[in-house]
């Protein structure tokens, strides 16, 4: 039963491991995508990103409403894209100088316009409902699909950026904006890639040093436990083995010192008889000289 239950647990990281490592790359992706918009409208000179000749563009405004057609303010003919709304995300063709020229009515064009009640140039995307003139001297008359007139001026065909293809990413031209400026390009893209890459470090760094170790021996908390037991084991054997030797010195010097009582009551006894002799050579000499006393007397 444990060994299933471990078995499962290890399924499951498996599975949180595959399906965060594709959320990962598919981020690395998305991130180096929206470098590569960012680098392309730099490097433009119209300042549109475009990569392959498509350009990305938002949407800033409900102008070409796809809700026109609904309410009856425009009727689309056979082959005509429908509208975006504002916060879209749109994929335009890039054009070239005869393209530029050779536009129909029911395009849906970005074009270079004075912004109103501004002297600042901006782009505005709108449908071709008229061609005036041709070759180098042709102007289209442009309609947002929600608007109810006409552009107030013509376009000329040198101000036209590219042709709507109809392809479009509903609601991320906000994020897209955001991931434009610098702010959102660091606080999405920057610090998420180094944080990424922080923790790919630590993870190769932490399988460099397991494959180092692979053939050293792992401690386990068994083998800590036995090694404490066997440290501790050691100091009681040091221990006892000091008051061992404590106790032999303290007999040795009670030894020792009974010995030297004992010399010394020997000392004493052999002092005594001395003393004797000494009392008993005396008297043998006074003997001695009373009796030459004597003789010299007679």
């Amino acid at each position: 039963m444990p060994s299933e239950k471990k078995a499962e647990t290890s399924t499951a990281k498996k599975v949180l491991r595959i399906v965060g490592n594709v959320l990962i790359w598919i981020f690395i992706i998305f991130a180096a995508l929206v470098t590569v918009l960012a680098f392309a409208a730099q490097s433009s000179s119209d300042g549109i990103p475009s990569i392959a000749g498509r350009a990305v563009l938002t949407v800033q405004t409900d102008s070409m409403s796809r809700s026109a057609e609904e309410e009856g303010k425009i009727t689309l003919q056979e082959g005509w894209e429908r509208g975006f709304n504002a916060g879209d995300i749109i994929i335009g063709k890039k054009l070239t100088t005869d393209e530029m020229k050779s536009l129909k009515v029911g395009d849906v064009i970005t074009f270079k316009t004075t912004l109103a009640g501004t002297n600042q140039e901006g782009l505005n995307s709108h449908r071709i409902v008229e061609v005036q003139g041709s070759g180098d001297s042709v102007v289209y008359v442009t309609r947002g699909d929600n608007n109810l007139g006409e552009d107030t001026e013509p376009v000329g065909w040198e101000k036209v950026i590219c042709v709507y293809t109809g392809t479009r990413l509903p609601g991320l031209g906000k994020v897209l904006d955001f991931l434009q400026t610098s702010t959102g390009f660091l606080v999405v893209i920057v610090i998420p890639l180094v944080l990424f890459f922080i923790y790919e470090l630590i993870v190769f760094i932490r399988k460099f040093l397991k494959v180092k170790n692979a053939g050293k021996k792992q401690i386990t908390a068994a083998d800590e436990e036995a090694i404490k037991q066997k440290a501790i084991e050691e100091y009681l054997k040091a221990q006892k083995a000091e008051a061992d030797a404590a106790e032999d010195v303290k007999e040795k010097a009670e030894e020792v010192k009974a010995e030297a009582e004992a010399v010394e009551e020997k000392a004493v006894e052999v002092a005594a008889e001395a003393e004797v002799i000494a009392e008993e050579a005396e008297a043998v000499v006074e003997d001695a000289a009373e009796e030459v006393e004597k003789k010299v007397e007679e």
